[in-house]
Order: C-alpha cells, then sequence, then structure tokens
C-alpha cells in the first residue's frame, strides 16, 4: 500500500506491507503520476515495509527517470531492503539512507 502526503517542502510516498508483484503492477502508473507532478523533492518512507519483489524495483526504475536529475530519498529502509537495493545498484540511483 502507497499514501502520499505533502509536508513541508517534500512529496513523500510511504510503503507498507509488502510490495509483491500485484501491488507493485497495480501501483505503478499511480506513483509515476504523482512523482511526475510532485513539484518538489520525493521522499520513499520504507520503515513500514517489508518485502519489495523484482517488479518493485522495475518500478522504481521508471519513478527515477519520470523525477530527472533529481535523486529520490529514501528513509526508513530496513538493512533487508537496503541490501536488495545495494545488490542491484539502485543505491546509484537513489539516496537510500538506512533506518
Amino acid at each position: 500500500m502507497i499514501v502520499y502526503e505533502k509536508k513541508d517542502d517534500e512529496f513523500i510516498c510511504r510503503f507498507s506491507g509488502r510490495m509483491d508483484t500485484a501491488d507493485a503492477v497495480s501501483s505503478e502508473d499511480e506513483l509515476i503520476d504523482k512523482v511526475q507532478h510532485a513539484g518538489s523533492p520525493v521522499v520513499f518512507d520504507f520503515a513500514e515495509l517489508e518485502y519489495v519483489a523484482s517488479s518493485f524495483l522495475r518500478s522504481c526504475v521508471k519513478v527515477v527517470r519520470v523525477a530527472g536529475p533529481t535523486k529520490i530519498k529514501v528513509k526508513g529502509a530496513s538493512k533487508e531492503i537496503q541490501r536488495i537495493f545495494d545488490m542491484t545498484g539502485f543505491g546509484k540511483l537513489m539516496d537510500i539512507q538506512q533506518g
């Protein structure tokens, strides 16, 4: 599940539960649209995210392309999810902050 919030000067996308293939595919278009029209720096809040499927990683690549030169900031990633992002090279595409 994703909840969107504009707070201060950031557009926050709060992810919770599992981003399995079905969730990633069903939310991809909305996520891309929201990021594209955010008008401010984008933060992905992974504090309540438990699992990511490879299809979610693919969605993240699409979002990064839409976001342009500004890196998307990732906050609250668990060690496991951070390790997945680092192994796949996403650590270079996104500003991933642990914890």
